[in-house]
């Protein structure tokens, strides 16, 4: 363990400037923030680097003990040291630096998405989690710019048991400590795959038999009215101008979500967050109609 009481340091100087992009796509890390965030990534990602301050260590015994184990330089700071690190007003005394995954379009299935739910990093052996439903969906996002619109999404697809989601040009860097913050631990979770082009995307779609369900506001079907027992990939657009119109014409199916009320549209992540479980929905009440398990 190394005590690091200087914010010219050169590690965090280093670890600081994982802020911006550019020097995330130059050191392929990135970090997370909070002990429930921390504690994810120690089980689920490959971390690299611990900082913690002196005064919460009596809470983070367990993390601690769990990143010695597996390797992890720790260093202990103090609290202009953190405030430095952190991309927070108010700090919360750990922070993780992690190795971006690198995960590629041709590693989306299932098969990729249940070893990466694996207990431990590289652990095959032991399952903390469900096995992936062979007709999990895909999320497919289309410029979205806000990170917390694209942290939420990540969670909710988390929790509605997709298997992946495919981020095509023009969006947010799904590494930002805002996204990370935002996902609540869900990014280490699913594999996210970046800087897809549409034609990308589509090929995929098609060559791993998804169906692309692009939301619109014309010439769509009604969500609930629509089957998405099947493998569905939906496609969600950008928070201003929602999915391009190449993109919609070129999706074999459209969504709407039908509104009671005066509104006109709705915020990307509540939108997925429909979506997505009206799916589970329906995938789930197939397997109960036919027995299947």
């Amino acid at each position: 363990m190394e005590l690091i009481t200087s914010v010219n340091n050169q590690r965090v100087k280093e670890v600081a400037n994982l802020k911006q992009k550019k020097f995330r796509a130059e050191s392929g890390t990135f970090f997370a923030e909070g002990l429930r965030a921390v504690n994810e990534a120690l089980q689920y990602a490959d971390v690299t680097d611990l900082f913690f301050v002196k005064t919460e260590e009596g809470k983070m015994g367990e993390v601690i003990k769990h990143a010695e184990e597996k390797g992890v330089r720790l260093y202990q700071v103090d609290d202009k040291v953190m405030a430095k690190l952190s991309d927070t007003k108010t700090p919360q005394g750990v922070l993780a630096v992690i190795r971006m995954p690198a995960t590629r379009l041709q590693q989306l299935q299932p098969a990729f998405v249940a070893k990466k739910r694996r207990v431990g990093n590289g652990n095959d052996t032991a399952t903390a989690l469900p096995d992936v439903d062979n007709n999990a969906p895909v999320v497919i996002l289309d410029r979205i710019q806000d990170p917390g619109n694209l942290g939420t999404v990540i969670r909710t697809a988390d929790a509605a048991g997709a298997m992946g989601i495919i981020l095509l040009e023009g969006c947010v860097d799904a590494f930002s400590p805002k996204v990370v913050r935002a996902s609540m631990g869900s990014l280490f979770h699913l594999p996210v795959v970046q800087e897809v082009s549409a034609e990308e995307a589509l090929t995929w779609c098609y060559g791993h038999g998804y169906e692309p369900a692009a939301t619109a506001m014309t010439g769509a079907s009604n969500l609930y009215k629509t089957d998405l027992s099947r493998k569905m990939a939906f496609i969600l657009g950008n928070e201003a101008n929602g999915v391009s119109e190449e993109l919609q014409a070129a999706a074999e199916t459209r969504l709407f979500i039908p509104m009671a009320g005066l509104a006109e549209s709705m915020n990307v992540a509540m939108a997925a967050g429909i979506i997505l479980f009206e799916g589970l929905r329906q995938r789930k009440f197939y397997r109960e109609l036919y027995k299947i398990i």
